[in-house]
């Protein structure tokens, strides 16, 4: 019998067989995947801190991962990051668009984005809400 290490989850016993019992399981992955969803947005030109909110439809505050892609580029970046628009050994790497954080609460996940482009730009987000873990 191979060992395991598990923590049920409030008023759950750890030696469960369902998986959805646990906060945490060796066995299992460790946040499971309740939502996921697109949204489109348009940046404003040259402007930065720029939040748009999407429902997310679940009764707590969730734990939300994204990632985002500018239109018509196939490169995806994650928040506290932008995406590489040169790179160069001397220079290092530029970006015009920075997606600084997600975030959620009780009703929406909340996306940030910085433009430093001088024309509006479409970026595409696909994101997931995490279950809660109860604590």
């Amino acid at each position: 019998m191979t060992p395991i290490f598990a923590v049920a989850k409030i008023g759950k016993d750890a030696r469960s067989a369902d998986p959805n019992d646990f906060i945490f399981h060796s066995s299992y992955n460790t946040f499971k995947i309740i939502k996921e969803a697109t949204k489109t947005i348009t940046l404003a030109a040259s402007t930065p801190n720029q939040t748009f909110s999407d429902a997310h439809g679940v009764d707590f505050i969730p734990f939300a991962t994204a990632f985002a892609n500018k239109d018509g580029v196939n490169q995806v970046f994650l928040p506290n990051s932008g995406n590489i628009d040169l790179w160069g050994s001397k220079l290092g790497w530029t970006s015009d668009i920075n997606f600084n954080y997600v975030s959620s609460d009780a009703t929406n996940v909340n996306f940030n984005f910085d433009n430093g482009n001088g024309s509006t730009v479409v970026i595409h987000i696909r994101y997931f809400i995490l279950e809660n873990v109860g604590i």
